[in-house]
């Protein structure tokens, strides 16, 4: 069992990792369409677009092979030290009820999940590579005809074209029940190891569960779970579904991916033997699934709330980007500055009205020094 707490931060560290590896790549484009953006002779620019781009997907593969071995470091430590905890909490529960619990962690299914994990980060930076000279290319011409035609001077089409490069940053795609989704790097990062990990852990406490004969699990409870999953967090299930005093274990969905373990849950299960003490009572989770907030007024729900701060968070990114790609292009970034100052005050407010605790995990940008643009008041 690993608690949705850990497994909300499990790849922040990561997310670090490629945050620095967008923004490496993101001031490399900027830089090159700026210069693009002093070139008005028609063959001459398209001789020097051929040539920035051929150098771009150079610098890519170079970034890319720059940082694969920390990649590879952080998921194999990510995976040792969560499964380590699952199959530790699963002991404490199998030495009370029986005396003695199960041996150490499945070595063969770790190494397995850590190879599936990196094959995926892998296609999905292969796809980025492709996607971010795609972006390159039409951020470049856009730029060009903005120019050539006299509707914008070279400063403002270079900057528009930044802010474009860094309205949603580096994104990648990846195939969900064989359609092609596309995810920012950040976003992507985290669904596969949360989603990867979770399951992992939960193939790892089915398979002690068999073995030791444990028909009945308990799921984890968390504030703002998802309304679906508020039907059966933090309640008792029989695995096999014969155990007429439980609901059977399918009720939760275990392998589908909107079920427990799915794609982003946070909830996971862990062994129960009765007569030991529930995790949670009902007076716990009926004040789980009933906590609303308020904000500017409006009563939403804790999930809602949740779904609205990661929002805001994602603007205080977006403009973080933006005043970096600018800066690199050598354009003024003020206007961008303030535009972080104001979301990061929305962020204030909304924790403040809500009493949602705020994640500056999840408004950090990768930069060389670990620094963030500094925000501006208006």
């Amino acid at each position: 069992m690993l608690s949705p707490r850990y497994l909300e931060g499990i790849s922040d560290e990561l997310v670090e990792i490629y945050a620095q590896l967008e923004a490496d790549i993101l001031q490399d484009m900027a830089r090159r369409i700026a210069r693009l953006g002093k070139i008005t002779e028609a063959t001459k620019w398209q001789a020097q677009l051929l040539a920035e781009t051929g150098a771009l997907k150079k610098r890519i593969n170079a970034l890319l092979k720059k940082y694969d071995p920390a990649i590879r470091r952080e998921i194999k430590a990510i995976y040792n030290d969560a499964l380590i905890k699952n199959a530790r909490a699963d002991n404490r529960i199998f030495t009370a009820a029986l005396g003695h619990g199960v041996s150490d962690i499945n070595a063969q299914v770790m190494l397995a999940s850590i190879r599936k994990t990196l094959s995926d980060l892998s296609r999905l930076t292969i796809t980025t590579a492709y996607t971010t000279e795609q972006q390159f290319v039409q951020q470049a011409n856009a730029a060009y005809m903005k120019v050539t035609t006299g509707a914008f001077d070279y400063d403002a089409a270079t900057k528009t074209a930044c802010d474009n490069l860094a309205r949603d940053g580096i994104t990648g795609v990846q195939y969900m029940n064989g359609k092609p989704v596309r995810r920012s790097i950040e976003a992507a990062v985290r669904m596969n190891i949360l989603t990867g990990v979770n399951q992992t852990a939960s193939a790892m406490t089915m398979s002690n569960c068999e073995e030791l004969g444990c028909d009945l699990v308990e799921t984890t409870a968390h504030i703002g779970a998802r309304p679906s999953h508020e039907d059966w967090q933090g309640q008792i299930f029989s695995l096999s579904g014969t155990n007429p005093k439980y609901r059977p274990f399918s009720d939760c969905g275990l392998g589908e991916p909107d079920g427990i373990c799915g794609i982003n849950c946070r909830h996971s299960y862990y062994p129960y033997f009765e007569g030991l003490e529930k995790h949670y009572t009902q007076a716990d989770l009926d004040e789980m699934e009933s906590k609303s907030v308020e904000y500017n007024g409006e009563k939403m729900s804790r999930y809602d709330a949740e779904q609205k701060l990661r929002g805001i968070e994602r603007n205080v990114r977006k403009y973080k980007r933006q005043a970096m790609t600018l800066e690199a292009a050598g354009i003024d970034n003020t206007a961008a500055r303030q535009k972080i100052g104001e979301w990061q005050a929305k962020a204030r407010e909304f924790t403040k009205q809500t009493g949602i605790e705020r994640d500056r995990v999840r408004e950090f940008i990768g930069t060389k020094d670990g620094k963030q643009p500094t925000a501006l008041r208006n």
